[in-house]
């Protein structure tokens, strides 16, 4: 059986300090691939990944910038991101970024342009974007239609079945955290169990979140195998069965053989 986690933050500090004993935590966990998010703090998250990338035969990268961080997304970070990172074969996809509206850490005004400008980045790149949104499922479905964006991830997924609903009608893949795991998790548990087989993705958003029975502990890839466990439960299938389903999945959205 072989896994992928589609999203970690291997270049947080909590991974990196020893990030060769979070791998093999992973291999052993049978996670043979993973894909690492480049997103905070202007350009400092995307370098640290992309390095990771390239020094692991077996982990991706991504480039962007996380919508808590918009304000940050000066026109010479984004011209940055996009010369320096959008075209690299070892940069599967652009994000994550897109709208956050429970902390607003950067005005909606903000998070909104600088998401548009990711979105038109992936498409000239031919490339999947990867979506972090929370409470702003109106805002996010709009400017996907209005920037004609088609194909991509949303991730940790938290919304509406209407969101998963419109999502999918624009060839978006769903992908879902730990958080189908807790016991206020059931809802979520039962959009997971409705998306068809070849849209549906699992992930870690390591360090965070953490699956049971790891709640409240530092979170890394071996836990996207419990994860991958409660989705395939759930869908009344087996896990190697899933296991296999996300795999292909991702390496479809990802363009990673």
């Amino acid at each position: 059986m072989r896994l992928i986690d589609t999203h970690a933050h291997l270049d947080f500090p909590k991974l990196s300090e020893d990030i060769e004993a979070t791998l093999l935590a992973a291999r052993e966990a049978g996670v043979e691939r993973i894909v690492t998010i480049g997103a905070s703090r202007g350009l400092e998250s995307n370098y640290r990944a992309l390095a990771i990338a390239r020094a692991h035969a077996n982990i991706r990268c991504t480039a962007g910038i996380h919508p808590h961080d918009a304000s940050m997304a000066t026109d010479e970070i984004v011209a940055i991101i996009e010369d320096e990172f959008a075209g690299l074969d070892e940069v599967v996809a652009i994000g994550e970024a897109g709208l956050d509206y429970h902390y607003d850490y950067a005005p909606k005004d903000v998070q909104q342009a600088v998401f548009r400008r990711f979105l038109q980045m992936a498409k000239r790149h031919d490339k999947p974007i990867i979506i972090h949104s929370r409470e702003a499922e109106e805002d996010t479905i709009r400017l996907l239609h209005e920037e004609q964006v088609r194909g991509g991830i949303l991730h940790c997924f938290t919304g509406s079945q209407k969101l998963a609903e419109q999502a999918l009608e624009l060839d978006f893949y769903i992908s879902f955290s730990g958080i189908v795991t807790f016991n206020s998790g059931a809802e979520l548990l039962a959009i997971a169990a409705s998306v068809p087989a070849d849209r549906i993705l699992v992930e870690t958003d390591s360090p965070y979140l953490a699956p049971i029975p790891f709640r409240g502990r530092t979170n890394q890839p071996a836990y996207v195998r419990h994860t991958a466990e409660k989705i395939a439960t759930a869908r009344g299938v087996e896990l190697e069965v899933f296991a296999e389903q996300v795999w292909e999945n991702a390496a479809r959205v990802f363009g990673w053989p």
